[in-house]
């Protein structure tokens, strides 16, 4: 099922930077949150079909199809978050980078 994009969301996907980079922090991302070396294994092979298939953040955030890379072998619940956290990744992304920002600025 595809679901239509968050404008709100889509506005924020505005990244700066490389594009096959920020799909590959994305998945460093999603590793860092869990624990089990198969699930990190399983984000690691979520970003190289992405990457394989040409698709950065913004792409896979429009096409909201878990479905494409659980095609691809994905386990449905890495596929699942893989699409749905993009938006939550850009805030973790965005407020870290005013963090950083604010601490050079009061250096």
């Amino acid at each position: 099922m595809v679901l239509p994009p968050n404008d709100q969301v889509m506005e924020d996907l505005n990244l700066t930077g490389l594009r096959d980079e920020a799909v590959k922090d994305y998945g460093a991302w999603h590793e860092s949150n869990v624990g089990d070396e198969n699930l990190k294994a399983q984000f690691r092979q979520a970003c190289n079909v992405a990457l394989a298939n040409g698709l950065d953040l913004r792409l896979i955030h429009e096409d909201q199809d878990p479905s494409f890379f659980i095609d691809k072998g994905i386990v449905v619940g890495i596929a699942r978050q893989f699409v749905r956290d993009i938006g939550q990744w850009v805030k973790c992304v965005r407020n870290v980078s005013l963090d950083d920002q604010a601490t050079q600025a009061a250096s």
